[in-house]
């Protein structure tokens, strides 16, 4: 994180989103969607970032490590990065999101664009993800498109 603006971007958690880009990937945009699920609760962006650090080393952050994690392990995860004032419901959360993905998309998410003709629609689309609320779908899609359009 930097001191010299007042929001993370995908860059700042090293997460590379530009189309072709060996990392701008389903792998990486899952990793972003993880990190605006955790920048999207009233939390200080800080802890937020922590947190997402402390999931991404312990290598849960893929669909489907998510989608089977112990929601007590993400707890204590995200405790250990002073995550505590949500760690019960992000937990929920996160597990549901790793399902989702696989379920509604094959953990693609640089299919959730296709035949959207308006950003608002891939918002809404991002919002029945549980936890995505249209805080965390806007952080998304500040970063994301550079993934899917050249």
């Amino acid at each position: 994180m930097t001191d010299k603006k007042d929001r993370t971007d995908a860059a700042d958690l090293g997460l590379d989103l530009t189309r072709g880009a060996p990392a701008g990937d389903d792998a990486t945009l899952f990793r972003w969607l993880v990190a605006c699920l955790l920048f999207g609760a009233r939390i200080s962006q800080e802890r937020a970032a922590a947190a997402f650090h402390q999931l991404d080393d312990d290598g849960v952050l893929t669909p489907d490590e998510l989608a089977s994690a112990s929601e007590r392990h993400l707890v204590e995860l995200l405790d250990a990065a002073r995550y505590t004032r949500y760690d019960d419901s992000k937990a929920a959360e996160l597990t549901q999101l790793g399902r989702d993905v696989l379920e509604h998309h094959d953990g693609r998410l640089s299919s959730l664009p296709e035949g959207a003709k308006t950003t608002k629609e891939v918002s809404q689309r991002l919002q029945r993800f549980k936890g995505i609320g249209p805080v965390a779908a806007d952080i998304f899609l500040r970063d994301a498109p550079a993934a899917w359009h050249p």
